[in-house]
């Protein structure tokens, strides 16, 4: 683990790692109190899709609407300090003393609430600048010591800017989707993050609270996917129920659209009931009920101030239409019920078709980058190798060049004319004769036996001086001389033709 952080953040412990990179505790040991601050260290996803200025700049313009949200609201963190080293990116924020919903474990309706009324708040003004958090989860909220305020941390957007893009068409998008799973709605997967999907991650982590369960831990509704979480909780206050639920719905226009509408569903206390009952004068048993919602049927005062009275003197009096009230009620819920069904079984289809492209694009994408991988790396394989052929071949001239010019050096400096006495008809002779290099200007071979299927083991160079050794023949009965190579001290053999006596 690195020790101190640009000469300045001395790292106390870690506090988690993931794919988009650390998050530490440190000490600010610049500061005369050594306060404590968080490190997030933070890397980019697709490095070679982009350049690092581009990931720089979208790092940078997170980086300031998180310094704006820590400056003007006491429950989101403030931002210290952001700067890139060695292709990292840094933030430096403020550290939270507080527990987060996830170590508080299970808490009472009143916290709920509390709780949720204070993050509706934050939320209103964070949604209100434009911003999401896209990652609201039971880890993210803290509840902090001092004033027992909940502290939203961690916003999802600096880690999309890690995980940019270039497309062909130029334009720049985030190849990643921040969010935890359980938490993030349908509508985020497909990366069309909105307002609302805020208020679905915290209603879900509000749920977590009260249970004590995560979303992925609690069994769904196989007609409209939704959680059935209500059973977990059975004295919960009607009120925050209806809100919860509301908040979860998979379609994005059957959940509050914005923190405002959501706020003040909860601390709305008079819940109007209306009362709903069918008239026998108002309902034509001939027509078939097709409407996706129910009826409202509106009750004449004198009826509703004595129902009893009212219903028993309808049934004495007219008892063709008494008996028809219960079928009435019947051929209604069969009718709602058909038709409610239909539209569940519509979501549920639409909900599964969504989720089935998510995970095609999901696919896709993964391929595309393994499929990018592995071009890279067959690249970079070919650009090594032809580098190592570049530096054999560069190597191999130099040496030809020094023992070229060596070659040259001893030639100048041996006398001119020499009296060479020969007798080549001898064979292995103990009294050894000189000859010199033959052939077209240029280096000859030196060969470790007599034939070219022999290796090299010298070189030299036309009218250098050799000395005879002895005789001998190739597999195709060419004579060969084994000489001694005094310019480069090598003792080998050359084909009969390459030498002049």
């Amino acid at each position: 683990m690195i020790q101190t952080i640009v000469g300045r953040y001395e790292i106390i412990q870690s506090l988690g790692s993931g794919g988009f990179g650390e998050t530490f505790l440190a000490k600010d040991t610049q500061m005369p109190s050594g306060k404590k601050v968080v490190v997030k260290r933070l890397k980019p996803i697709n490095d070679n899709h982009v350049s690092m200025t581009l990931i720089q700049g979208l790092f940078e313009k997170e980086a300031k609407v998180l310094e704006e949200l820590g400056q003007n609201s006491s429950q989101i963190p403030t931002l210290y300090a952001y700067f890139t080293e060695d292709q990292q990116f840094y933030l430096i924020q403020e550290y939270i003393k507080g527990k987060s919903l996830a170590e508080l474990g299970v808490i009472n309706t009143a916290q709920c609430e509390s709780i949720l009324s204070s993050l509706l708040n934050t939320l209103k003004y964070v949604h209100g600048n434009n911003i999401i958090h896209r990652d609201i989860k039971p880890e993210n909220i803290i509840i902090r010591d001092s004033d027992r305020l909940p502290v939203l941390i961690d916003f999802g957007a600096v880690k999309e800017s890690m995980g940019a893009v270039s497309l062909s068409s130029g334009s720049t998008v985030s190849s990643v989707i921040v969010g935890t799973r359980g938490f993030i709605p349908p509508e985020q997967s497909l990366g069309r993050t909105v307002f609302s999907s805020d208020l679905y991650a915290l209603a879900l982590t509000m749920i977590y609270s009260l249970t004590g369960k995560y979303p992925i831990e609690i069994l769904s509704n196989q007609m409209t996917g939704e959680l059935d979480w209500q059973s977990l909780i059975p004295n919960l206050s009607p009120n925050l129920k209806i809100v919860l639920e509301k908040a979860t719905k998979m379609d994005i226009s059957n959940r509050y659209l914005t923190a405002q509408a959501m706020y003040q569903a909860l601390h709305n206390s008079e819940m109007e009931t209306m009362a709903v009952v069918p008239s026998v004068n108002t309902i034509d048993l001939s027509k078939n009920v097709t409407s996706n919602s129910p009826a409202t049927i509106l009750i004449p005062n004198s009826e509703w101030n004595n129902p009893v009275s009212n219903i028993h003197q309808n049934s004495v009096n007219n008892p063709q239409k008494n008996n028809l009230i219960p079928l009435l009620i019947t051929g209604i819920l069969v009718a709602l019920g058909v038709s409610g069904g239909f539209i569940i079984t519509q979501q549920r289809a639409q909900t599964l078709a969504k989720l089935e492209e998510v995970e095609r694009e999901k696919e896709e994408a993964e391929a595309k980058v393994l499929e990018e991988k592995q071009k890279r790396e067959q690249e970079e394989a070919k650009r090594q190798e032809s580098e190592k052929m570049r530096l054999e071949a560069e190597q191999a001239r130099v040496k030809a060049e020094e023992l070229r010019r060596q070659a040259e050096v001893r030639a100048n400096n041996q006398p001119k004319t020499r009296t060479i006495v020969v007798n080549p008809s001898v064979n292995n002779s103990s009294s050894n004769s000189y000859a010199s290099i033959g052939g077209k200007s240029g280096s000859k071979n030196i060969r470790s036996g007599p034939g070219t299927s022999y290796s090299v083991v010298g070189q030299g160079y036309t009218g250098e001086t050799i000395e005879i050794l002895e005789t001998g023949y190739d597999q195709g009965g060419y004579r060969w001389y084994k000489v001694y190579h005094s310019p480069s001290g090598t003792t080998g053999w050359i084909a009969a033709q390459l030498i002049n006596f």
